[in-house]
């Protein structure tokens, strides 16, 4: 029977290393891999539910076509990240940092700007419901020359 009490070890924490393997279709519930370690991976098709990726780091990453649903990213940080065609709906993103991105033909639709500031940008064709923006400005500035 001592023999036997060895079989069954469940709760201890082992390193599993898969190296040049192929598991499509896999299934993974209710596993623990933290810290582990993911290199030249194809999870193409993969979905993730109920994940915890608290501290995650993606370097060198395709994600193209991806969805993000109902997702925590407080103090998430995104640098050289090429987000051409992505959309961002019903979204909170108060106290965000945009700097030095290409925002060229972007739509912001039913947005809170509140508090907004815009400051050293390039607004060549920039539009606030239909009224040019540079225009107005430079009016602005002609009209307080003349005060």
């Amino acid at each position: 029977m001592a023999d036997n009490e060895n079989l069954f070890e469940g709760g201890i924490e082992k390193k599993v290393e898969i190296s040049y393997d192929s598991l499509p279709n896999s299934s993974f519930e209710d596993v623990n891999l933290g810290e582990a370690k993911f290199s030249n991976v194809n999870l193409k098709d993969s979905s993730f539910d109920d994940v915890n990726m608290d501290g995650v780091v993606f370097n060198n990453i395709s994600m193209q076509n991806g969805e993000f649903t109902d997702i925590y990213m407080v103090g998430a940080r995104y640098l050289g990240v090429n987000l051409t065609g992505a959309r961002f709906g019903c979204s909170i993103m108060n106290n965000v940092e945009f700097k030095n991105p290409d925002l060229k033909n972007s739509q912001f639709v039913h947005c809170d700007l509140s508090g907004v500031e815009i400051n050293d940008c390039r607004i060549d064709g920039l539009k606030i419901d239909g009224i040019d923006i540079a225009k107005l400005l430079e009016q602005y500035k002609g009209w307080e020359e003349k005060k």
